[in-house]
């Protein structure tokens, strides 16, 4: 099979295919180098984590960011090594972060197909040779094993914020960009709930603020809850 007949090929969850990585491999972390990784808001709370880092000294030493300019949708991307293209995070035993690596990470050498429940081969076997050898897995196997769901459940609690009706490519007002990108920064965020006039406000539930100031996971979900209080208000006035 060629590398383009890989790319076309659409999977199903219960479809087998052979993949191994390891650094006997001579393409082992080549895919980590000069490549576009889009993190999720997730992702930067995971890695952010491990790193033991806040999300804004994140976002700035590790990441662009930036509203794109005709949807205003947040992007963010894992910044490459200026020098060499490879990812911060990838040393000659590979990802230093395996742990908390990035949905996409996680995903490969499996991409989204146009639906939902359809997968795609990012790479064929002339460029990943882990393709060629190893274990034969469904797609659902594969998923399983590299922990992806988590990542699924709060990405889809992310686009859940979008406006109805909303189409990918469509744009946004600039304003709704900026909101979506708190939860990005949960310190910006943080910050907010610890001002008793927010709280008052916005009157959430006491122990709702508790255990999000206690587990950045809750806060997430608190700021997703934020985000959409706030969304409904300004789609009413726009």
């Amino acid at each position: 099979m060629t590398q383009a007949e890989d790319k076309k090929t659409v999977l199903k969850a219960d479809d087998p295919f052979q993949f191994a990585c390891h650094h006997d491999l001579p393409c082992f972390t080549q895919c980590c180098r000069d490549v576009n990784i889009y993190l999720t808001p997730y992702d930067v709370l995971r890695l952010r984590k491990a790193l033991g880092l806040g999300s804004t000294e994140f976002l700035q030493r590790h990441t662009r960011h930036f509203l794109a300019k005709i949807t205003h949708i947040p992007v963010v991307q894992l910044a490459m090594d200026e020098q060499t293209l490879r990812c911060h995070f990838v040393g000659d035993a590979g990802c230093t972060v395996y742990d908390h690596r990035p949905w996409a990470c996680r995903m490969f050498p499996l991409d989204l197909a146009d639906r939902d429940d359809e997968y795609s081969l990012l790479a064929g076997k002339e460029r990943c040779f882990g393709l060629r050898e190893g274990a034969r897995w469904t797609v659902a196997q594969w998923l399983e094993t590299q922990e992806v769901e988590p990542y699924v459940v709060m990405e889809r609690a992310f686009q859940a914020l979008m406006p109805p009706n909303f189409q990918p490519g469509q744009p946004l007002e600039p304003g709704l960009g900026k909101l979506l990108f708190l939860a990005y920064d949960l310190d910006r965020f943080a910050a907010m709930v610890d001002d008793p006039k927010w709280t008052r406000l916005y009157q959430i539930d006491p122990e709702r603020l508790q255990r999000a100031r206690e587990d950045d996971e809750e806060m997430l979900r608190l700021a997703f809850h934020y985000i959409r209080s706030q969304m409904a208000e300004l789609l009413e006035v726009l």
